[in-house]
């Protein structure tokens, strides 16, 4: 039994109507972008961008595989399936493996990750049989994959990128000397027991119709002859898929396909689809469109024709997910950041609204406006509009969306905003904005990094402004920014370089075009209460919680501001790092999370902290900060990574939303927003009954905050007592000596905080 039975324990625990269970964990990964597929039977399997689902198409169900139901990592590489053997091969990048069974059962096979090899790369998988052959750049590692064992690993010193083989031969390629033969009945494992043959090169090997073939996709299709390993074309030119069936052997570029019966009948379609891969399979083509998911096709003449609409499943369009926020109930999504790391993410925006994943249209925006479109590194919703949003752009500007769809792009040529180096040949390519959000009045604010004058904002009007403060002239990283209660704006400044990092904050008075009474400072160094010196090279995150303080997240651990007014106003603030006390008989005491890289904050309906990580996973903090409510991490829980790149909590449902670089999980906590008022038809209580194969949680939902609840006899004997976390109560079923209740009624009183109004609901246990 792994890790993970015990969450999946927890999931079949109690579900809030419509919603996830309390304390279970939801996968979320990409499933839009189709790269690879392979039709098995009724089902097919399709790779996306290192995510898997299969698609049956006698009824259409569509599953999903990810860590909770059995995957054993991220980031799937390569699929491959045995027929010998009946299972799916999925090969990961960091070398581990997982064998699938047809009723969805899996086997891992962990052992070549575990040879932690320095710097392991899998060029190819070939299947042969019942065995699989792992291409390296240090040469093959062979699985029998009905045995599930490791065969050989033939260490050959070579960068491989296809191999196949025979009853007598394997066959490879590697980069460095081209074409190479091992002979089975000599001792492989002897490097000088593998014959080069030619200089040809082919990105894939196997055979088809008795055939050797290779497959280049820069120069053809060939066969191959295995006694003088000459080479003939079937076709030739650049390529950028090949398949090959039993039946059907495949390649094709954006304008046509090449299909062969046997190597002597080729028949060529014309077509427009850009297909990543296509693949034969009983009469249907399936095809992996990219962006355009996965289709099937039929053959008619010289023309493949749809058959049904792409197959894409609910999901996020990739697992890009560097900046997220709520607004209400939706979860906003910009994947992209301003980095200065050369790591350019392809345009993406989502949201994710009441169960449903809707991503902003991409196509022909690039075309539009002549510039790549990529690393989108904030987004804001129109207050008045909900289908009218605004992102920022790391290199090129502010972009503008209607119905999801791309309307404008505003840069130095249209609007306020500023280019880095307008005298480079491209300046187009500088217009560096970050943080982005509204005001009260519905003001557009921006930051345009490493320009002057940094604060921009579209107003209301459609007219521009900017504002300049000389304490954040040039800053490079301004990756967040809020209005407080008091309509104070804050700015992080992340990266400490010529400007060091650090908050900045601007009270405006609300008065856009009289900058004379404007307040503004900025704090780079910390110094605590007890007077301890800090000077973090970065500045994370922030949040402001329900009590108005400030969290702020660095590279040095976890602070607080505690009266943003003293911020402003005292000369010799100091930030406060909330002390633990030991509790071993000394009057010692430790900082919170001190030296802990913080990535991410985010506040729940219970005042709570959502504390993520750079590499140490995600904490729970009390509203105090006094007590470590929770440390998941890859090792004790389904998160996906300890490398935590954002956090948002939703405020209605408790689902907190853990973005990570390999992609999002959520977690759904037992705190969500209170009720303004206590009232009985408001309240609900599940499950009820609580049945005898029922172990998890009772819930007590839509109470007032910090609502006090008694669990009592019908007789008014006390069983368990405590307070809502926001505006939800759980309870275990147990009494206050640890034991399960008894069958029967159970009264559940609650008592709003001030304790001048109470309700009763009921619940039953039947055993």
């Amino acid at each position: 039994m792994n890790k993970y039975i015990l969450w999946f324990i927890f999931f079949i625990y109690t579900t809030i109507s419509f919603g996830q269970a309390i304390g279970s964990w939801k996968a979320y990964p990409a499933l839009q972008i189709s790269t690879y597929n392979i039709p098995v039977g009724h089902k097919v399997y399709s790779l996306c961008n290192g995510n898997l689902f299969s698609y049956n198409t006698e009824d259409t169900e569509v599953y999903v595989f990810d860590r909770l139901n059995g995957l054993h990592d991220t980031k799937i590489q390569f699929i491959r399936y045995s027929n010998a053997s009946q299972k799916l091969i999925l090969v990961y990048e960091n070398g581990n493996i997982d064998l699938i069974y047809p009723d969805n059962e899996v086997v891992n096979m962990k052992q070549l990750k575990d040879k932690n090899y320095s710097n392991l790369i899998i060029n190819n998988v070939s299947v042969v049989n019942e065995k699989a052959y792992i291409c390296t750049n240090f040469g093959i590692v062979v699985v029998n994959t009905d045995k599930e064992e490791f065969e050989a690993t033939y260490d050959l010193n070579l960068n491989v990128y296809s191999c196949t083989a025979d009853a007598h031969y394997i066959y490879l390629c590697c980069s460095e000397n081209g074409f190479n033969i091992g002979d089975l009945n000599l001792n492989l494992l002897d490097k000088n027991n593998w014959k080069h043959t030619s200089t040809n090169f082919f990105h894939e090997l196997t055979f088809f119709k008795g055939k050797l073939i290779g497959y280049n996709k820069s120069t053809g299709l060939f066969t191959i002859d295995q006694q003088y390993y000459t080479i003939t074309a079937l076709v030739k030119g650049g390529y950028s898929f090949f398949s090959c069936s039993e039946d059907v052997m495949l390649t094709g570029n954006s304008s046509h396909i090449y299909l062969f019966n046997n190597v002597t009948d080729k028949q060529e379609i014309k077509q427009d689809n850009p297909f990543n891969y296509l693949v034969y399979n009983n009469g249907t083509y399936w095809a992996s469109q990219g962006i355009k998911g996965l289709q099937p096709y039929v053959l008619s003449g010289k023309t493949l024709s749809a058959t049904q609409s792409a197959i894409q499943p609910n999901s996020p369009i990739r697992d890009y997910f560097c900046n997220m926020h709520y607004n209400g109930n939706r979860l906003l999504i910009a994947g992209g950041d301003l980095n200065y790391n050369s790591i350019n993410r392809e345009g993406t925006i989502m949201y994710y609204d009441n169960g449903t994943w809707y991503n902003f249209i991409e196509d022909n925006i690039a075309e539009q406006t002549g510039l790549t479109y990529t690393n989108i590194s904030s987004i804001a919703q129109d207050p008045n509009d909900p289908t009218h949003h605004f992102v920022t752009s790391a290199g090129h500007g502010l972009y503008e969306f209607k119905d999801l769809k791309f309307v404008q792009r505003f840069d130095y040529t249209n609007s306020l905003l500023r280019t880095l180096q307008p005298v480079q040949s491209t300046p187009e390519n500088y217009v560096r904005c970050d943080a982005l959000t509204y005001d009260t009045e519905g003001n557009l604010w921006m930051v345009n990094c490493q320009v002057d004058t940094v604060l921009t904002i579209l107003k209301k009007d459609n007219t521009w402004t900017r504002l300049y403060y000389e304490e954040l002239k040039t800053a490079p990283n301004l990756p967040d920014m809020f209005f407080d209660d008091k309509g104070r704006l804050w700015v992080l400044s992340k990266r400490n370089s010529t400007n060091k990092a650090g908050i900045f904050v601007l009270d405006y008075h609300e008065t856009l075009e009289d900058t004379s009474d404007d307040i503004h400072i900025i704090r780079k160094d910390i110094t605590n209460q007890d007077g301890v010196e800090y000077a973090p090279y970065y500045f994370y995150s922030f949040a402001q919680d329900l009590n108005n303080q400030i969290w702020v997240g660095t590279s040095e651990g976890l602070f607080v501001i505690e009266d943003p007014d003293d911020f402003i106003q005292n000369d010799d603030f100091r930030f406060t790092q909330i002390k633990i006390a030991r509790n071993d008989g000394t009057d010692y005491a430790d900082y919170l999370l001190n030296g802990v890289n913080i990535s991410s904050i985010a506040i729940d309906a219970a005042n709570r902290k959502w504390i993520g990580t750079v590499a140490d996973g995600v904490y729970l903090v009390s509203a105090d900060g006094q007590e470590i409510l929770q440390h998941f991490t890859t090792d004790n829980s389904p998160l996906i990574s300890d490398e935590i790149q954002s956090i948002a909590v939703n405020p209605q449902t408790g689902e907190v939303m853990i973005g990570t670089f390999l992609g999002l999980v959520s977690y759904m906590s037992d705190a969500n927003t209170p009720a303004t008022e206590l009232d009985k038809s408001n309240v609900r209580v599940y499950p009820n009954p609580v049945k005898p194969d029922y172990n998890g949680v009772i819930a007590v939902d839509g109470l007032t905050l910090n609502a006090e609840v008694k669990i009592t006899t019908v007789t008014g004997q006390l069983v368990y007592s405590g307070r809502a976390n926001g505006g939800l109560f759980t309870w275990n079923g147990r009494n206050q000596s640890g034991k399960r209740v008894s069958s029967g009624v159970y009264n559940i009183i609650s008592t709003n905080a001030e304790g001048k109004k109470a309700i009763v609901n009921r619940v039953t246990f039947i055993h």
